[in-house]
């Protein structure tokens, strides 16, 4: 097969690309429902958290006390939002949003006081799947609230 330059007489046709343009009537969709799930957790907006479920979605979580699910848009955001709502101190350490397959791999690790006096770390592993309606499925690993070893303070001995 030759190339182009092979064949002058060819170089000099064009692409009109009126003839190939078609109008396109939806907005081009930039963020993923994963994506603004976690944008959504980390701002703990759960009213919009909710919005990115579909709303017979269902949570898998394996908890540090056994596994739990829930079903439903709204009761899954109410279970994040009983976790993270009324910590008076949060921060998000991180977050992660990576394609596997046809899944979305979801990960954030947040510091937070729940009793205004210590400070926690917890991290959550999610796999979900979307669907034109949203996130449709969670299974969700999660490490349980952690005293923050970074923010420990060291036991001095009494003196003897």
């Amino acid at each position: 097969m030759g190339h182009p330059w092979d064949e002058p007489e060819k170089m000099d046709q064009t692409v009109d690309a009126r003839q190939l343009a078609r109008p396109y009537g939806a907005a081009m969709q930039t963020t993923t429902s994963s994506q603004t799930f976690l944008d959504h957790i980390a701002a703990r907006n759960f009213e919009k958290l909710a919005g990115t479920l579909a709303p017979d979605a269902v949570a898998r979580f394996l908890l540090p006390r056994g596994p739990q699910e829930t079903a439903g848009a709204d009761a899954i955001a109410r279970r994040f939002e009983g976790w993270f709502g009324a910590a008076g101190s949060f921060t998000v350490l991180s977050t992660v949003n990576q394609p596997v397959g046809g899944r979305s791999l979801l990960q954030w690790r947040f510091s937070l006081s729940r009793d205004g006096r210590s400070t926690e770390v917890i991290e959550q592993v999610a796999f979900v799947d979307e669907g034109p309606a949203g996130i449709y499925r969670l299974d969700l690993l999660c490490s349980g609230f952690l005293p923050d070893p970074a923010l420990q303070t060291c036991d001095v001995p009494p003196r003897s």
